[in-house]
């Protein structure tokens, strides 16, 4: 008899529960959206020795307004940083930008363009494994995304410098 009392007891207050929880506004349970979303993730396959990879991935702000990537890390390197190639005396040369803005619309990072340098590897880097990495953006958004080692080509681009 005890046990069926206490079985009811139970029952009561899960439903008690439940009605509390359903009477929730239908806006607090959903989520907000995010503003920077990535696509299409991918780190350049490099010796194992290399203290450096390219991160290459396009950045989608579906915001109305320009936002600041305020830091970005990965576990796998010591520093990461976001760097621009431009064309100088016939050479392609490598700078790190230190503000960094993401505009409305699609950012594209790629091979022989802007780019992010994860520095310092703490690992090698194999074909096939996924590479963590957050950005923290000055909304209060952290991106955290997750780029994949792709085997490469030799490279044919002209040489850079830093």
């Amino acid at each position: 008899m005890k046990g069926c009392l206490l079985a009811g007891a139970l029952l009561l207050m899960s439903g008690a529960v439940w009605a509390e929880a359903s009477a929730v506004p239908a806006k607090s349970l959903t989520s907000v959206k995010p503003q920077i979303i990535a696509r299409d993730a991918w780190v350049r396959e490099v010796p194992p020795v290399s203290p450096a990879a390219a991160l290459f991935v396009t950045l989608h702000n579906a915001g109305a307004k320009a936002v600041a990537i305020t830091k970005m890390s990965s576990p796998v390197a010591e520093r990461v940083e976001w760097h621009d190639m431009s064309m100088a005396d016939g050479h392609m040369r490598m700078s790190q930008r230190h503000v960094i803005e993401l505009p409305v619309g699609d950012t594209t990072l790629a091979p022989g363009a802007s780019h992010l340098m994860l520095l310092n590897l703490r690992q090698p880097l194999r074909v096939g494994d996924s590479v963590p990495v957050r950005l923290s953006l000055a909304n209060g958004e952290v991106l955290a995304l997750n780029a994949t080692v792709r085997a490469t080509q030799p490279n044919k681009q002209a040489p850079h410098e830093h």
